[in-house]
């Protein structure tokens, strides 16, 4: 009998034992796999964080890049209008103006033209078929205008004539053909354009003619020696046209 109750007694301790082993491995067990969630969860959000940041950043980056295209877009518009507004007034300069700076037309009595003149010059008729354009403080320094039709009249002819009357108002030099662009009309409206110059003592004489619609034009200029009054000659005489 003593011997089964310490066989009883052994076992129940045994069986107390193991139960109490395997309640502490289960409740071990519980707390690894808590801890391993735990970390797993808080894994999830750094790399959540690290991922936003990234697209943040991104985004950033995006958002500068239109900024600058934007930038770089009105940039080259303001450039184009620039450009377009440059290539206009130039070529307003190369074509040559109809009209002067406080010029006023004003119509030939006696030939069939008007032009703009300068308040500082005074145009009349001189006779028909001739008028002077003359410097008001200066009457010796004018311009003479005379105009034909360019359906009557033989072009190498006229020229002809009026090298001929050049060549006469100096007894010590020929006439000599003007190349020089600065020298000549700047309008495309003028067509045929040619011109000669003489010397004098009193000044350069310089002889012009050019065709401007219908109408033969041909001017003869008197300058002195410093050349003040050629430029604004040369301006006038590019706005005659038929009235």
């Amino acid at each position: 009998m003593k011997n089964k109750k310490l066989l009883y007694t052994a076992l129940s301790a045994s069986l107390l034992l193991a139960a109490c082993g395997t309640d502490t491995s289960e409740e071990d067990n519980d707390k690894q796999s808590i801890e391993n969630t735990e970390q797993a969860a808080d894994t999830g959000t750094e790399e959540t964080e690290s991922t936003d940041g990234e697209s943040g950043g991104a985004e950033g980056t995006d958002t500068t890049t239109d900024e600058n295209a934007t930038s770089e877009d009105e940039v080259t518009e303001e450039d184009s209008t620039s450009d377009d507004s440059d290539s206009e007034a130039d070529s307003s300069e190369t074509d040559g103006s109809a009209t002067l700076a406080d010029a006023v037309e004003t119509e030939s009595d006696e030939q069939p033209f008007k032009m703009q003149v300068l308040p500082t010059y005074e145009l009349t008729s001189e006779e028909p078929g001739r008028d002077i354009l003359y410097l008001k403080e200066q009457e010796d320094k004018y311009m003479v205008i005379k105009t034909m039709q360019a359906s009557e009249t033989d072009l190498d002819k006229a020229v002809e004539n009026m090298t001929e009357t050049l060549a006469a108002t100096s007894a010590d030099a020929s006439p000599v053909a003007l190349t020089d662009e600065a020298q000549l009309p700047t309008s495309k409206e003028l067509e045929k354009v040619q011109a000669y110059r003489v010397a004098s003592a009193e000044g350069p004489i310089t002889a012009m003619i050019f065709q401007k619609g219908e109408l033969i034009v041909q001017v003869m200029m008197y300058d002195n020696n410093d050349e003040s009054y050629y430029e604004e000659y040369l301006k006038m005489a590019e706005t005659i046209q038929p009235k």
